[in-house]
């Protein structure tokens, strides 16, 4: 899986991917009127000046485009997938992206919900600020509604004072990982703040912190030899399942101009493989540390 921008080559495969889509899903929302009016505002020649602006990115599973979205500011329009390659959690992938790549310049990020897309915005924790009405001619009107989602965490390079707060969130974050082996004393548990520094003077640590400053989530990367490897990733519990863990994950990405990422994770993890696979990475060794304890190395090639 490889999400980059749309290459001036690629405007008519976004425009078929929209198209497509459209055809499948609007038909049981919309007149014949909105679909035509959709299919004007989406045309070849708008997505070639989006993309010519660099505005459009389309997201690939093995060489084949299967979804696109676009932005302009903190404006995202423009989200499809494929009807075949819907609820395997690309929509939220072409999400992740363009809402970290916002949340690095803006407060907030607003979009244009269509019907059928609204819920799934507010499960993303957008709420709808106005309602609008468009008239597309002959009498037709078009009713739509502007959502909005405020930043409510700001990603950023943990300060050295902040290493024991991160260490002490590194502990709780990893009892769950602990609970998967009995309560063992797993190597995260057992780390010094010394190792800590260590590792800080060594490479890059990432903090999140909340809208009152708090420290909820960290992870921390070294590159070597042209990798980059992950490690500690990790979010407070009270603060899981909010999407932060991908933003994390996205934000050490970006910090380093590498081609190749790699992290590992225990086998008996199926949370953390699963995230990582949807973010791109794929298994390409496992190591044993013991009886119990085997760790799942994965790759993810940026380029």
């Amino acid at each position: 899986m490889e999400y980059r921008k749309a290459s001036d080559k690629e405007a008519q495969t976004v425009c078929d991917i929209v198209q497509s889509t459209k055809a499948e899903i609007f038909p049981h929302y919309y007149t014949q009127a909105v679909m035509d009016f959709f299919g004007r505002l989406h045309s070849i020649d708008n997505i070639t000046k989006d993309i010519d602006e660099g505005n459009i990115d389309v997201l690939t599973v093995d060489g084949k485009a299967v979804g696109t979205g676009s932005r302009s500011g903190r404006h995202i329009t423009r989200v499809y997938v494929l009807p075949e390659y819907e609820g395997k959690g690309y929509g939220s992938v072409i999400m992740d992206h363009l809402e970290a790549d916002i949340f690095d310049e803006y407060e907030s990020c607003e979009l244009d919900a269509s019907l059928p897309a609204a819920m799934f915005y507010e499960h993303r924790g957008y709420r709808t600020v106005e309602h609008r009405k468009h008239d597309i001619g002959d009498g037709e009107v078009m009713i739509y509604e502007i959502m909005r989602k405020v930043r409510e965490s700001i990603i950023c390079r943990a300060e050295k004072e902040d290493l024991e707060t991160i260490l002490a969130l590194q502990y709780l974050a990893y009892q769950s990982e602990a609970a998967l082996f009995g309560g063992k004393k797993i190597p995260p548990l057992m780390q010094t703040i010394d190792e800590l520094e260590q590792e800080y003077e060594a490479g890059v640590v990432l903090k999140m912190t909340d809208s009152e400053g708090r420290i909820i989530g960290s992870v921390r990367a070294k590159e070597e030899d042209g990798t980059v490897y992950v490690g500690k990733l990790m979010v407070h519990p009270d603060q899981r399942h909010k999407g932060y863990g991908k933003r994390l994950l996205l934000a050490i990405e970006k910090y380093f101009n590498c081609n190749r990422f790699e992290l590992f994770t225990s086998t008996r993890s199926k949370d953390n493989i699963r995230l990582y696979e949807k973010m791109g990475y794929k298994h390409f060794d496992e190591k044993a540390v013991d009886d119990e304890l085997t760790f799942v190395y994965m790759q993810k090639y940026l380029k």
